[in-house]
């Protein structure tokens, strides 16, 4: 008996396919999946070429990749009901292989359920433990994010991406994308991470890095700088909130607090969650913002880049009208920070590096 070509919605990642996915309609076919990716773009891929994983942050979500050649691809159904039609039109031999992914995901989920909940018992107790981790609170949230996998920070970074995709415009080409991931890769040979790179069509002078190596610039800051200099000095600061897992520190702190006053209180609404949850928003604290400057200036010096180009931004948001600036609102810069960067930068000999070489003012596309 033919199956019915039900057609179901998904979200396609490839390359040339924006960063946060196109949305797709897609439906079985015989021997192969069908994906209309719309202007008489059609792809079929054979069903025995699909590998079967779990996909999203809670790892409840079923998500199909294929490679062609050196590209990867793969395709997520957007909801319960789109999965539910995959499944119940694929041939008999394809949901054999489904009924083995949805066994796997059970234990998934409850590995997933056992960890969160480890967690909480962790951030959680009683007034005492509110105590002990006010007294220890760098020593315990060290301790906590030391023990969450790469996987995990990288699946966070990602879904905060596709956020930021949903409200922003993301340049996937041009000139000044190019700059950035060429600096970016200098900042960051040897990395645990692998990173990505993104520009987004926004005027306020800003950069921020999510978990897992996720970086996004704001075309405001290009327009800011005056050099390539300038802009490697941001990125390389960036680059070390993420080696150095500045955000996730933070959003275990706070998450920390919220779940034990939640627990002194009775308020489990309470806005410290709220907080936690603004990836973008996230205000770094002091010896954090000291130590991005610091192990960013190193990296600049490593990758052969004008350090200069660190301080002198960092000044030049001082002048600036500060209502455009969201860099300053998360990463203040303080008479003290330009202080430590002058030391470091006048403990530096030798000679100074050559200047980057991309035209200036870089253009967009």
């Amino acid at each position: 008996m033919t199956q019915p070509r039900m057609t179901f919605s998904a979200v396609c990642f490839g390359p040339g396919l924006p960063p946060g996915g196109q949305r797709v309609s897609a439906r079985a076919a015989g021997s192969a999946l069908e994906i209309d990716l719309g202007g008489e773009r059609l792809e079929r891929i054979a069903w025995f070429k699909l590998q079967i994983a779990a996909g999203g942050f809670d790892h409840q979500q079923l998500l199909l990749s294929w490679s062609q050649g050196e590209e990867q691809w793969s395709l997520m159904p957007t909801d319960a009901a789109a999965c539910a039609a995959l499944i119940d039109s694929a041939p008999p031999e394809m949901q054999v292989r489904l009924a083995v992914w949805s066994s796997r995901v059970q234990r998934l989920r409850r590995r997933f359920h056992r960890g969160r909940a480890a967690l909480a018992a962790i951030v959680a107790g009683p007034l005492l433990l509110l105590l002990v981790f006010w007294w220890q609170s760098e020593r315990i949230v060290g301790w906590v994010v030391e023990r969450i996998p790469p996987a995990v920070e990288s699946q966070l970074g990602q879904s905060t991406l596709d956020r930021i995709a949903a409200q922003t415009p993301l340049l996937n080409d041009g000139p000044a994308l190019a700059m950035v991931r060429d600096i970016g890769e200098r900042l960051t040979r040897g990395s645990r991470y692998q990173y990505k790179w993104y520009i987004a069509r926004d005027p306020q002078v800003n950069a921020y890095a999510l978990p897992g190596g996720y970086v996004v610039v704001n075309s405001g800051l290009l327009t800011a700088a005056d050099d390539a200099e300038e802009v490697a000095g941001v990125l390389a600061h960036e680059v070390q909130h993420v080696e150095r897992r500045h955000s996730l520190k933070t959003m275990a702190q706070q998450l920390g607090w919220s779940a034990l006053l939640a627990l002194v209180t009775g308020d489990i609404s309470s806005e410290w969650l709220q907080l936690a949850q603004q990836l973008g928003g996230l205000k770094f604290s002091r010896d954090h913002e000291s130590e991005a400057d610091r192990l960013g200036l190193q990296a600049l010096l490593a990758a052969g880049i004008d350090a200069g180009g660190m301080l002198r931004f960092f000044r030049k948001l001082q002048s600036l009208d500060g209502a455009s600036i969201s860099l300053l609102s998360t990463h203040p810069a303080t008479a003290d920070r330009l202080a430590a960067l002058e030391a470091l930068l006048a403990q530096q000999h030798g000679p100074r590096p050559e200047p980057l070489s991309y035209p200036w003012p870089v253009t967009l596309e």
